[in-house]
């Protein structure tokens, strides 16, 4: 259950009167009564139930939005949920409904939609992956816009700021989706002025998220269910979808790459892995957009989060467990998974006495493992800002822990054969 404590500190901050970081989400300060009591949605439930409509996935992930997970009317949930319970058969459905009634027995997995996104996304399609991280990227430039032009105080100028230029970096964090060129040169000439309303930067992005394919546009719009009424939360969200979608595509890259190797294609390994370099090495765009997050926001997210860690992401692991053998102390918190019966180091360790193109692989491998190790220590210094040394999610010792986690090499072996 939630606290009252906790519920208490969501209004205060909702009752604020500021609109975007530190503040109340867009959603919620323009509802409507009807909106924001739920009778619309409803409507909309009952009348899908007697067979007159089509789900109304659109309208409910909007009450969500508006009112936060922890803000549905209890009788809501249960419709939605007894939907589910109804409708296992549907496998689209089935996989998106169970974020609607997680608040309080919910993971990671249900939290960023990441069943919806294996059935609609599909991890082994590079393309939709990356469509997904780039329509990710800037629905999230266009909400922040939006907000700036509600608020232009002096933080959701640097979040907007910060967001803009993410998209311009989505030609290296998702370089197999063909983004607009105008979308990125419009980014870069906003953040060339201080002042910058970005209204021209959105009139580029707006039609550009519209020409992702459908399947994919939708599963960014439904998986966006925050928990509170936080704007806050919603940058947060997107900022994780993001992540997963990286995580996603440098392990399918290492996996590849192993097959390559297997085949003696140490040329076409040595290229998938540059590439997963390029995503990880523009990560720190993303980062600085999660440091404009308020420390007594996350504070608030988190509280209503608990549990619901990133140490549960399996793509994470996925990357880490393909690369070397993992001592089990490594993974207590996180658990084993089968990626094969051979890494990446394995590979590399059998072929680099007798390949003539080893040394050239070995140098793929160590810039993704400083790519990699550097990712994880920019996240350590975030938790450091943001939560500080208190205990962490998913049964962690938090920033500790994460510190202990930003020194594990990918391929620990490489310093003995250097």
């Amino acid at each position: 259950m939630i606290s009252e404590t906790l519920l208490e500190a969501e209004q205060k901050f909702v009752r604020s009167g500021v609109i975007g970081v530190g503040g109340t989400c867009l959603q919620a300060a323009e509802a409507t009564t009807d909106e924001l009591s739920g009778r619309n949605i409803e409507n909309a439930l009952r009348q899908w139930e007697a067979g007159h409509a089509e789900f109304p996935h659109a309208a409910v992930a909007a009450h969500y939005q508006t009112v936060g997970r922890n803000g549905v009317r209890p009788h809501l949930v249960a419709m939605l949920q007894n939907f589910h319970n109804n409708n296992r058969a549907h496998h689209v459905l089935g996989a998106w409904l169970p974020m609607t009634f997680d608040a309080q027995d919910g993971d990671y997995l249900s939290y960023v939609g990441l069943d919806y996104f294996d059935q609609v996304v599909r991890s082994d399609d590079a393309q939709r992956v990356d469509a997904f991280v780039a329509a990710a990227a800037m629905d999230l430039a266009l909400l922040e816009a939006r907000a700036l032009g509600r608020s232009a105080h002096a933080p959701q100028v640097v979040r907007t700021r910060a967001v803009t230029r993410v998209v311009t970096q989505l030609d290296r964090l998702a370089p197999d989706f063909s983004l607009d060129p105008s979308v990125a040169a419009a980014g870069l000439a906003a953040l060339a002025q201080p002042g910058a309303d970005y209204s021209s930067f959105a009139s580029h992005a707006a039609p550009a998220l519209n020409g992702v394919p459908e399947e994919i546009g939708s599963a960014v719009r439904l998986t966006l269910l925050p928990t509170t009424r936080l704007h806050d939360e919603q940058m947060f969200i997107r900022c994780i979808q993001i992540f997963e979608g990286l995580y996603r595509q440098v392990a399918t890259a290492i996996s590849m790459a192993i097959r390559d190797l297997r085949h003696g294609l140490a040329a076409a390994a040595k290229s998938r892995l540059d590439r997963a370099s390029i995503r990880l090495e523009a990560v720190p765009a993303l980062f600085r957009v999660l440091t404009t997050m308020p420390v007594d926001a996350f504070s608030i997210i988190r509280g209503f989060t608990h549990g619901r860690s990133a140490v549960q992401s399996r793509a994470f692991r996925e990357v880490e467990f393909a690369c070397a053998p993992i001592d089990p102390r490594d993974f207590e918190h996180s658990g084993k998974i089968d990626v094969g019966d051979t890494t990446l180091q394995d590979v590399y360790l059998s072929m680099r006495k007798t390949h003539p193109d080893a040394h050239v692989l070995e140098e793929a491998m160590r810039r993704l493992d400083r790519a990699w190790v550097a990712m994880k220590r920019g996240h350590w210094g975030i938790t450091l800002k943001v939560i500080g040394t208190v205990p962490g999610t998913g049964g962690t010792a938090g920033a500790s822990y994460l510190k202990n986690a930003a020194m594990v090499s990918l391929f620990p072996r490489l310093s003995e054969v250097a």
